[in-house]
């Protein structure tokens, strides 16, 4: 491995040690909601520094060009760089769909209802419409414009959206990825809108889709969950993971031009 991976791969380590301790620090909280609040912040401030600044992170809503909108989410990760955020500088934003790469549900004990509440909230999200993109959309503002007989030969749209849930404490590696296999067998149709990965720091593990013969990506058919034991090098795979799947997204802008045409005709027509 390069030395700069080592590096790299160090440091993840050691924030994973601070973080663990700042997770004891978060016990002091006596109120539930105090404590969960500390606790997504603990999570932004540990990606911050080792996610590119187009990567924004924050806590809101999303909503899509028909109205339909999220559950409130812990961690939304967006652009950063091209993104209109409704209400920026408040404690909670409203994210346009278009410019939303995923979701990170944080949860203290990622127990069965817990669980429940991330799978629903990883649903709400799934289901807000925007329009796919694919290797041709080079920035969210900047598409290539080829001959309508081009095609990429691409089976799916490069922007799913990623949807993880991370508990600090959660049951057996097993346990969990017995939990989301029955969701799946209890509804099939709807297996793309469970969450992608699940993520325990202690006792240290990952649950993640399956196919036949490798790790499933993010929108991508798969057959069954399965755990992985990652003991502490849970959380610096935790973000690898995230990383990977964030820069294989391309996200397209919100369509200004139709709302502006919109706005001018309902100007021209006195609504």
């Amino acid at each position: 491995m390069h030395n700069d991976c080592m590096h790299l791969l160090q440091a993840l380590r050691n924030e994973g040690t601070k973080l663990r301790a700042e997770l004891a620090n978060s016990n002091l909280f006596a109120q539930m909601g105090d404590r969960g609040s500390h606790r997504e912040t603990i999570i932004k401030d540990f990606l911050r520094p080792f996610l590119p600044d187009c990567y924004g992170l924050s806590s809101g809503e999303v909503f899509s060009v028909d109205g339909t909108q999220s559950a409130q989410v812990d961690v939304v990760a967006y652009d950063a760089v091209f993104s209109t955020v409704l209400f920026k500088n408040g404690p909670q934003q409203l994210f346009p769909a278009e410019s939303v790469f995923g979701a990170i549900e944080v949860k203290s004990d990622l127990n069965n209802a817990e669980l429940e509440r991330a799978c629903a909230n990883s649903r709400s999200l799934k289901v807000l419409q925007r329009p796919p993109t694919d290797m041709l959309d080079f920035t969210p503002l900047v598409r290539f414009n080829v001959s309508s007989e081009f095609t990429t030969g691409e089976a799916l749209p490069r922007n799913p959206y990623v949807t993880v849930a991370f508990g600090f404490r959660g049951p057996s590696p097993e346990t969990t990825a017995s939990n989301l296999n029955q969701r799946l067998a209890a509804e099939p149709g709807s297996k793309l809108l469970l969450p992608d990965f699940v993520f325990v720091a202690d006792p240290g593990y990952m649950v993640a889709r399956v196919t036949e013969t490798q790790f499933a990506s993010p929108g991508q058919e798969y057959k069954q969950y399965i755990s992985l034991n990652a003991g502490p090098d849970t959380l610096p795979l935790f973000f690898l993971t995230l990383n990977v799947c964030l820069g294989q997204i391309r996200l397209r802008s919100v369509n200004y031009a139709s709302i502006w045409s919109t706005l001018v005709s309902q100007i021209q027509s006195g609504k």
